[in-house]
């Protein structure tokens, strides 16, 4: 049975709304309901790919500085579109409906101020909301490097808990003891405080999960991650990284992806290119293609050559000494 949540039903309110009274969102939730989901192998871990045209702008969004600079920021207030509203969500972040969804309901939460986007900043946020969307909802986050299509505006976004592979694995295999994506070796595994700090066992794209029942603890565990991260594999303006953050039977989870790149080597849309742009939800197993050549195309070992290029192996991982 599920628990009441005022927040959750306000936000379904917000959904339901918007798709009946905002014409560009509803021609998002179309694309999303004629969406095709097909699924793929690769190294014993189940892939979904999704063909969503409608997603085919954040695919291929611009996010250097300089087109950074010449277009207004969308999500600032005074240039959204007239129809937008959202629902408040604290500390002077909004809960908005994204009109181009990969899930039904699918939000961005950016802040109110315009300030760029940097784990440090919302970290605490995203697991406070976590906690108050229990069960019900993700809260994520894409680096500014590796699938934020505003790296200019802080923002982080809720989707519906479960509805990736790998967080049906986190999830649903954990509730019977087992691990995700085939298990953290014993050796990569760090306990203290209340809190469990692992590697999955993912060769190619590995995972830093990290699990507490202490808000506080988590958080301050998963800060110590962030900053060993940003040590052995400094990046300007942060470590690359797509994160998210659940809350499900009593214990908060922060699962972070240490990226190597933003997009695959064969990113583009001319002839045997793909138009694949990794962000946090092509990380956990649900690989958006917004072109139909790449969704008929792609099979599990063209699927594996993307997350190399663009995650840190396990090996490169380890380095960091995520254990000390």
């Amino acid at each position: 049975m599920a628990v009441a949540n005022e927040l959750v039903d306000r936000l379904q309110t917000l959904w339901d709304a918007q798709a009946n009274e905002w014409p560009m969102m509803a021609r998002g939730v179309e694309h999303l309901a004629s969406s095709e989901v097909r699924e793929v192998e690769r190294g014993g871990l189940r892939c979904k790919l999704q063909f969503n045209p409608g997603r085919v702008v954040s695919a291929g969004a611009k996010v250097d500085a300089k087109s950074i600079a010449a277009r207004p920021c969308f999500l600032c207030e005074s240039n959204r579109p007239s129809e937008q509203r959202g629902v408040d969500a604290g500390d002077g972040y909004v809960f908005l409906c994204n009109p181009m969804p990969i899930f039904n309901p699918h939000f961005t939460v950016p802040t109110l101020e315009h300030q760029p986007q940097r784990i440090g900043t919302c970290l605490p946020k995203m697991l406070e909301l976590a906690e108050r969307l229990s069960g019900r909802f993700t809260v994520f986050y894409n680096g500014p490097k590796c699938g934020a299509s505003a790296p200019d505006h802080l923002h982080l976004q809720a989707s519906p808990l479960g509805a990736t592979p790998f967080e049906e694995l986190l999830v649903g295999v954990r509730k019977s003891g087992g691990n995700p994506s085939q298990g953290p070796a014993d050796h990569d595994r760090s306990c203290g405080g209340g809190v469990d700090v692992e590697v999955t066992a993912d060769p190619v794209q590995p995972a830093i999960v990290i699990t507490g029942a202490d808000r506080v603890a988590v958080l301050a565990r998963a800060e110590q991650v962030v900053a060993k991260l940003a040590e052995h594999f400094p990046t300007d303006p942060e470590p690359m990284m797509n994160a998210l953050a659940l809350h499900a039977d009593g214990k908060l989870r922060v699962v972070l992806f240490p990226r190597a790149s933003h997009r695959p080597s064969n990113y583009g849309t001319d002839p045997g290119q793909v138009l694949v742009s990794p962000g946090l939800v092509d990380m956990l197993g649900l690989l958006i293609t917004p072109r139909r050549e790449d969704f008929d195309s792609l099979d599990g070992e063209a699927v594996a050559k993307i997350y190399r290029e663009v995650s840190l192996g396990r090996v490169t991982l380890n380095q960091a000494g995520l254990w000390d």
